[in-house]
């Protein structure tokens, strides 16, 4: 994979200490760039997916919740949780 050269605008003091940390570890600046924005991205993704998950968690429990609660409407007036069970039961 090639790379490209890019033009950032960045504070002096952000500047400062980078150029402070990649003489003090022996780094490159591209390497420093090219490390943390590898970084960022992949923990802001990791973020997403997680908030992702306990969304569809959250959903999760309040379908359950509300097959649990609802009274009749099914077939013998049985529960949701019952109807699951038979049915799974069933596989087996």
């Amino acid at each position: 994979m090639g790379s490209k050269k890019i033009n950032i605008t960045i504070p002096e003091k952000n500047l400062k200490e980078i150029d402070d940390f990649c003489n003090e570890e022996g780094l490159t600046k591209s390497f420093l760039i090219r490390e943390a924005t590898t970084s960022y991205i992949a923990d802001i993704r990791e973020k997403k997916e997680f908030e992702r998950k306990n969304k569809d968690i959250e959903w999760a429990i309040e379908t359950s919740k509300r097959l649990r609660q609802k009274k009749g409407g099914f077939k013998g007036n049985k529960k949701g949780h019952q109807i699951i069970r038979e049915s799974r039961d069933k596989d087996h």
